[in-house]
């Protein structure tokens, strides 16, 4: 199911880069593509795969798209065109994006 819902959200990147009168938006953000996938040598080959098909995405399309992957491990295809941001429990944000500040936040579950 993983591996389909990944494929398509990509074919859907695809299809909206290739002919310019088509709208989509040209970011995906994908998280944890190989979480559900299992831990053989079969699934870590698949995972391989699809972190080739991400590499070869950001190769062919450059700037014309952007491709955000959310995951618990490195990418297993080592490539320079991979930005790598580790997050923690100290540093839980995205450099370079400010924080709000506690007075300017508030949880889902406390509203009405």
């Amino acid at each position: 199911m993983t591996c389909i819902n990944v494929a398509y959200s990509v074919s859907l990147l695809e299809f909206g880069i290739t002919p310019p009168d088509v709208r989509v938006p040209s970011m995906l953000i994908i998280d944890s593509p190989r979480k559900a996938s299992g831990s053989n040598l079969d699934d870590q080959a698949r995972g391989h795969r699809t972190y080739q098909r991400f590499q070869t995405l950001a190769e062919v399309y450059g700037s014309e798209a952007q491709l955000i992957i959310a995951d618990n491990d490195s990418a297993p295809t080592p490539g320079s065109v991979f930005s790598k941001i580790e997050l923690d429990y100290d540093n839980p944000l995205v450099p370079g994006v400010a924080h709000p500040e506690p007075e300017h936040t508030h949880r889902a579950e406390d509203e009405s």
